[in-house]
């Protein structure tokens, strides 16, 4: 088992652990929007998860912004995007065990903040605004 704890004290966040070999911590975007970050292990992954990134929209919504996720996730690095069983939107992203380091772990938590301060806004706008077309989305 890694610990995460330490690398999260390195890498300057805090976090607590609800339970054991589960990690939870939280972040604010530039638009003082908070987020809650969740890391945890199971078998020889860790797996990250920003969740929820956006709540579970009416039916009427989902199937563009779902297009949208998925022509997304071709575009992105050390992430992408899921569905829980919810239907929330969650950015996720993993790494196995033996590959995660300080380094690793920075940048993950980097492309997190990233994507979450990126295509957040992106995103409710594509779901709710029928008439929008996101320049992120080529065709």
């Amino acid at each position: 088992m890694s610990d995460i704890g330490k690398l999260f004290e390195r890498a300057g966040w805090v976090c607590t652990m609800p339970e054991t070999g589960l990690w939870q911590s939280s972040f604010f975007t530039d638009r003082e929007e908070e987020y809650a970050l969740y890391v945890m292990e199971v078998d020889d992954w860790v797996h990250f998860a920003v969740t929820p990134l956006l709540p579970p929209l009416p039916n009427s919504q989902a199937p563009r912004l779902h297009a949208a996720l998925l022509t997304l996730n071709q575009q992105m690095r050390n992430a992408h995007f899921a569905l829980d069983s919810e239907g929330d939107v969650t950015l996720v992203a993993d790494i196995a065990q033996r590959q995660l380091d300080d380094a690793a772990f920075s940048a993950i938590l980097d492309a997190l903040v990233f994507y979450t301060e990126r295509l957040t806004g992106e995103l409710w706008r594509i779901a709710t605004d029928p008439t929008y077309h996101s320049p992120l989305i080529k065709g």
